[in-house]
């Protein structure tokens, strides 16, 4: 069984253990997991234990329980804070509301009481737990429903009701690939003569079915149903219309013979970009009213009927655009894709070399920008290769300038990498500067460095303890004790002036510190320190 981890905080250790024997706490479903004597020490243990519950007194030495409790939901958001305390006062009260803390208890703590207050937050935790259960169950909801939610956008597609910027986010939410070098509509229309029937509706799913046997896996391919339509959106890798008609035209025959169901099939014209596949879609339909004109048994192609059909105008920078962002935050895989996507946008252009070369200037133009931007080493990023290449353009054919353009952007995404690994460890180094200059400020802290560094207390909190192993406050601490041996080993200084010489402006406080760590207190530290060296007098 998993229990729920309490962290306990009070000054006085006969109350932190009278509190653990209370209560039962397997059986409500907790367990006590560490203990701490003050506000300072019990930051340094949530840190490292992260508590789902910490009960903590309010009045305590070097810090009090909203302070501490300020603090904890800094880098853990999640947790839950119970506060007790022996002073009924309604500042206290209003100030832990503030806090956002769930529980404010009064002492003498009565068992029954203590045990109905962590039955309200067994009760809170489970019901958190259940939730994300719930989101679980949502998630397989909505995968049950996706078919259909599918068939919603690929139909808002068709009908342009989605921005061309937003194809590629719309389509990644339903977990829908249309990435592909080329698109082309096909619009199947079909008669039986009941289509409103219910045998109608099931000749419909028998004729998708066979569809979908004909086509295979021999071409990617969306299916929507629309009505006594059933509209086919193609993925090329090219091939274009042509492609699509020699597919689809084994469809007449067998429809007729298997299904008794007499189709016409009309065909757009392959288009480079999403945001022109509703083009290819309207050219379909209007090849469709051609099909008293055509012979049966063939596809009506949009091209051959209306010869200035799937004319381009200006390159699409959505290509490019994606390529940028995989060198920045994809993967090798995602960046191959893009590449690909973008040289086959390129070979199925309309618009002639010089625009070609227009856009491919402008891609290198980017690629520059961003090796400034990152602070790339020019002769690493290959600046002077790209830029030859930018101005000669020296390949064979596109397949060449494609396998070239993989590798150089592969080795600009690589340098990102390292230059985002770079600046984490250049953020901690800095952190880490902070702490070494300033550890003799009582007032410096998590909040006060990412303020100076303009980053989050919860992102520092979580990159710190990456980096170096350790958590800001103990890090923190460690350093001072450091600072306070070489004080105590190497001045003459009182135990009260090294104390306000590395941060601490409570001597009993340092003392409490010092002595949890080397296992004395400073004093009797120096004191052995100095009988170790006294001279030894000899008698002649």
């Amino acid at each position: 069984m998993e229990y729920y981890k309490v962290l306990l905080v009070d000054d006085e250790e006969d109350v932190r253990e009278s509190i653990v024997r209370k209560l039962d706490w397997a059986s409500l479903g907790f367990a006590v997991v560490g203990q701490a004597g003050n506000g300072v020490e019990a930051l340094e243990l949530a840190e490292r234990l992260e508590p789902d519950i910490v009960m903590t007194d309010i009045k305590m030495p070097f810090m009090d329980g909203l302070e501490l409790c300020r603090r904890v939901k800094r880098f853990l958001p999640g947790v839950h804070v119970a506060i007790f305390s022996g002073f009924d006062e309604f500042e206290y009260a209003k100030e832990a509301i503030t806090q956002q803390v769930e529980e404010y208890i009064l002492k003498p703590i009565d068992a029954e009481e203590l045990a109905s207050v962590f039955r309200r937050l067994r009760a809170t935790l489970d019901a958190e737990i259940a939730e994300r259960r719930d989101m679980e169950r949502l998630r397989h909801y909505y995968a049950q429903s996706l078919p259909l939610l599918r068939q919603q956008v690929l139909i808002e597609l068709l009908e342009r009701r989605i921005e061309a910027g937003d194809i590629p986010g719309r389509f990644a939410g339903y977990d829908l690939d249309i990435a592909a070098r080329e698109y082309c509509v096909a619009t199947v229309q079909y008669w039986h003569g009941d289509e409103q029937t219910v045998e109608g509706r099931l000749l419909e799913v028998s004729l998708c079915r066979l569809i979908g046997d004909v086509l295979g896996s021999s071409v990617r391919y969306h299916l929507v149903q629309r009505l006594d339509r059933i509209v086919l959106l193609f993925l090329l890798d090219g091939g274009g219309a042509a492609q699509v008609t020699e597919l689809l035209g084994q469809l007449f025959a067998l429809s007729r013979r298997l299904l008794n169901v007499r189709l016409s099939i009309g065909v757009g014209s392959a288009r480079a970009r999403p945001d022109e596949i509703a083009l290819s879609y309207e050219e379909s339909c209007s090849a469709l009213e051609y099909k008293l004109l055509v012979e049966q048994g063939q596809c009506i192609c949009i091209g051959d009927i209306e010869p200035g059909a799937g004319s381009s105008e200006a390159p699409d920078p959505q290509y490019a655009e994606e390529l940028l962002r995989c060198i920045k935050v994809g993967t090798q895989q995602e960046l191959q894709k893009a590449v690909s996507a973008l040289t086959g946008y390129l070979s199925a252009m309309h618009t002639g070399v010089q625009q070609s070369r227009i856009y491919l200037l402008e891609l290198f133009a980017e690629l520059l920008k961003l090796i400034r931007t990152y602070r790339m080493d020019a002769a690493e990023a290959g600046q002077d290769s790209l830029l030859q290449e930018g101005m000669t353009l020296p390949f064979s054919d596109m397949d060449a300038f494609g396998e070239w353009l993989a590798a150089y952007c592969e080795r600009l995404r690589q340098l990102a990498r390292r230059e985002r690994k770079d600046s984490v460890r250049l953020l901690i180094d800095r952190a880490a500067g902070l702490l070494q200059e300033r550890y003799a400020d009582s007032e410096l802290s998590l909040e006060v460095v990412c303020a100076e560094l303009g980053v989050s207390a919860a992102y520092m909190s979580t990159v710190f303890k990456k980096e170096t192993g350790q958590g800001f406050v103990s890090f923190l601490t460690e350093l001072r004790m450091d600072k306070a041996l070489e004080l105590l080993a190497g001045t003459d200084l009182k135990t009260y002036q090294i104390a306000e010489r590395i941060g601490y402006t409570d001597p009993n406080y340092f003392s409490y510190v010092f002595k949890k760590k080397f296992g004395m207190s400073p004093s009797k530290y120096k004191a052995d320190r100095m009988s170790a060296h006294e001279p030894t007098n000899h008698l002649d």
